[in-house]
C-alpha cells in the first residue's frame, strides 16, 4: 500500500480555475455560504472572474420572434444567475416581449435572494449578500461597472414597478444611479412591506411633497447618496434607525430643516457634504431634535476649533465619527463638557492644520494628546 501524507494534497493548493470549477457544482446559495469559510474562498467567489459565471446578458434588440423564443428558454432553464445585464439600443420602444423578459429575470432573481442591486445606469440587477451593502459608503458591488447605451425612462420605471410586484418579499434594495427628477418614481416602494434596508442613489426631486407619499413602516435603514435635500420628504420610516444622507445641497441649516421635518427618531445619523462652506458649527445646533440619537457620522466639512459650540450638553451622543473633514485643531472646544459620554471618537480620512506647512492627513501622533485627555474614549484614525 502507497501511504499518504495530509501535506500531500490540500484544497487550498488547488489552482484557482479548479477550484472555480469545484464551487459551479454548488447552486448559487451555496456559493453565497462558502464564500464566508476563509479569505482565499471570498475572495475567489467575489472575483470578477467567477462573478461572470453568474451574469447573464440579454440584447433587447433582437427581433419579436427572438424575443419570445428567449424568454420561453429562460422559463425552462434551472440555471441561477447572480446578475442581470439588459442591452437596448437608444430610443427602443417598450414592448410587451421586452418586458416579459424584465419581469421574468427579477422573478427569477427575487426568488432566490432577500436582496438586489438595481443600477439605473446599466440596467443591471443583482442579486447580493445584504452585509456587503451594510458596509458605510461604498456603493460599488462586486463585478465591474460595464456600460451600455441607455434606453430611456420607460425601462427604468417599468423594471422598477416589476420589483415592487414580483419581490415582495425583499428585505435589502439598492438603487444606483437613478438620474431621474421624477417624484412619483419611487411611489412603488410602499408594496415592499418586508423592507429594512433601502439605498437610493442621483435621486433629484425638487418638489416637496404635502405628505411623503412613500410608507415603509418596517424600514431600519434609510440611506440616500447624492440627492436633493428634498428627497427626504418622501419617505414616511416611523421606525428608521439609521439615517445616511450624501446631500448635493451647500446650505446645512436647510438640509437639517429638511431632516427633521420627516426624520428624527433615528440612533444614527449620517451627514456627508461635498462643499467645505458647509457651517459645521450650525449642525451640532440642530442635534437637539433628535433624541435617540446615539452616534454621529459627519464628512465633508470644515472643522473650526468651536465647531461644538451650539452642541446642547444634553445630548447622548456615544459614536462621533469625522470622515474626510478639515480640522483646526483636535483640541475642540468644550469636548469634555459637551461629549460626556462620548465612547468613540473617529477620524477617519481626516487633515489637520499645521500652522507652518498647512493641512497634513492625520496621524496616530496628533491623537495621542487625545488619548490622555479622554482616557475613557476609544480614539481611532479609520472607521469600517
Amino acid at each position: 500500500m502507497c501511504a499518504t501524507y495530509e501535506s500531500d494534497l490540500h484544497f487550498d493548493d488547488l489552482p484557482f480555475e479548479l477550484v472555480c470549477e469545484i464551487f459551479d457544482y454548488l447552486p448559487l446559495r451555496d456559493v453565497k455560504t462558502a464564500s464566508s469559510v476563509c479569505q482565499r474562498w471570498n475572495a475567489i467567489i467575489f472575483s470578477e472572474v467567477y462573478i461572470h459565471r453568474f451574469q447573464l446578458q440579454l440584447n433587447l434588440d433582437y427581433s419579436l420572434p427572438v424575443l419570445k423564443q428567449m424568454a420561453q428558454l429562460l422559463e425552462a432553464s434551472d440555471r441561477e444567475y447572480y446578475s442581470v445585464v439588459l442591452r437596448a439600443n437608444l430610443g427602443s420602444p417598450l414592448t410587451d416581449a421586452r418586458l416579459r423578459i424584465v419581469k421574468l429575470m427579477i422573478r427569477l432573481l427575487a426568488s432566490r435572494s432577500e436582496s438586489l442591486y438595481f443600477n439605473m445606469a446599466d440596467f443591471r440587477i443583482e442579486s447580493c449578500v445584504s452585509e456587503r451593502l451594510l458596509r458605510g459608503r461604498k456603493l460599488q458591488v462586486i463585478d465591474t461597472r460595464a456600460k451600455y447605451i441607455p434606453l430611456g425612462m420607460g425601462l427604468k420605471e417599468s423594471m422598477l414597478a416589476a420589483i415592487c410586484e414580483y419581490a415582495v418579499e425583499l428585505v435589502d434594495l439598492v438603487i444606483a444611479e437613478m438620474n431621474i427628477n421624477n417624484p412619483k418614481a419611487l411611489v412603488p416602494l410602499s408594496s415592499l412591506k418586508h423592507l429594512k434596508l433601502l439605498l437610493i442613489s442621483n435621486y433629484y426631486p425638487y418638489v416637496k411633497p404635502p405628505e411623503p407619499p412613500i410608507n415603509l413602516p418596517g424600514l431600519e435603514n434609510l440611506s440616500l447618496i447624492k440627492v436633493t435635500d428634498e428627497s427626504c420628504h418622501y419617505f414616511r420610516v416611523d421606525n428608521l434607525k439609521r439615517f445616511f444622507i450624501h446631500s448635493t445641497g451647500t446650505d446645512a441649516p436647510r438640509t437639517m430643516d429638511f431632516i427633521t421635518q420627516n426624520i428624527t427618531q433615528v440612533s444614527r445619523l449620517c451627514l456627508h457634504f461635498t462643499a467645505r462652506s458647509i457651517q459645521a458649527e450650525m449642525i451640532f445646533g440642530w442635534l437637539d431634535r433628535f433624541p435617540n440619537l446615539l452616534a454621529l457620522e459627519l464628512a465633508g466639512v470644515a472643522l473650526p476649533g468651536d465647531v461644538l459650540k451650539q452642541l446642547s450638553p444634553a445630548n447622548r451622543l456615544q459614536k462621533l465619527i469625522f470622515v474626510s473633514c478639515h480640522l483646526e485643531t483636535l483640541q475642540l472646544d468644550g469636548l469634555l463638557e459637551k461629549l460626556a459620554k462620548l465612547r468613540l471618537l473617529c477620524f477617519d480620512g481626516c487633515s489637520l492644520f499645521h500652522k507652518q506647512s498647512g493641512f497634513h492627513p492625520v496621524h496616530y501622533d496628533d491623537i495621542e494628546g487625545l488619548r490622555q485627555r479622554l482616557p475613557h474614549c476609544r480614539i481611532m484614525l479609520d472607521y469600517d
